[in-house]
């Protein structure tokens, strides 16, 4: 028997007597590089993870302190009541993601509808629908200014003036800033420095 493999599609075996008897395909190395190809795709490199990287998520009431009349609460009434004056600042209540779920919370000022700016704020998250209170602050003997709120980077930074040794009631030349951190139930103060006020430029 005398086996014959020509250069096209299928392969003859032929008999001794010159007769054809069976036919066999050849395989095409054309097929089997696109069925490659989609194993590659459909299996993907066994590292069981996705090409692009995932981005987290804001959830659906990420934004939902924002609905809620915070100067109603109780809270805000019971610091209110402690100060013994003062009155929310609706206007200036600043909202940030100070706890890392990708949930706003809300800085709310009570000021003293004065020169002395902000006696006092309080921090609210939402939870379980309803907003909690997680930080209560309040001007003290030591604070020769009213409370300035801001957020950097995540981080609640109040700022508040302090009387050096020698300085005038009128005009105090150090400023206290404190950073927070959240310990998962409040937050916490972080540290706490006290800096030279910047006096500026000289008349």
């Amino acid at each position: 028997m005398t086996l014959r493999l020509p250069c096209k599609e299928s392969a003859d075996i032929i008999r001794s007597g010159g007769e054809r008897s069976i036919t066999l395909p050849r395989p095409s190395l054309l097929l089997w590089v696109p069925f490659s190809l989609f194993l590659t795709l459909a299996c993907g490199d066994g590292s069981g993870g996705t090409s692009s990287s995932s981005t987290p998520q804001p959830p659906n009431d990420a934004q939902a302190i924002r609905a809620v009349d915070l100067e109603q609460v109780d809270a805000t009434e019971d610091l209110i009541d402690q100060l013994g004056t003062g009155a929310v600042d609706s206007g200036a209540i600043v909202y940030a993601d100070l706890t890392g779920d990708l949930r706003e919370e809300a800085i709310v000022p009570v000021t003293s509808q004065g020169t002395l700016g902000n006696i006092g704020y309080l921090v609210f998250t939402f939870e379980s629908g309803k907003p909690e209170a997680v930080l209560t602050r309040a001007v003290d003997r030591t604070s020769a200014s009213g409370l300035q709120m801001s957020v950097q980077e995540g981080v609640l930074l109040e700022t508040r003036g302090v009387f050096g040794p020698d300085d005038p009631f009128c005009c105090p030349s150090q400023l206290r800033e404190t950073t927070f951190r959240w310990d998962g139930s409040l937050l916490q103060v972080k540290s706490e420095v006290v800096v030279q006020q910047d006096p500026g430029p000289k008349r």
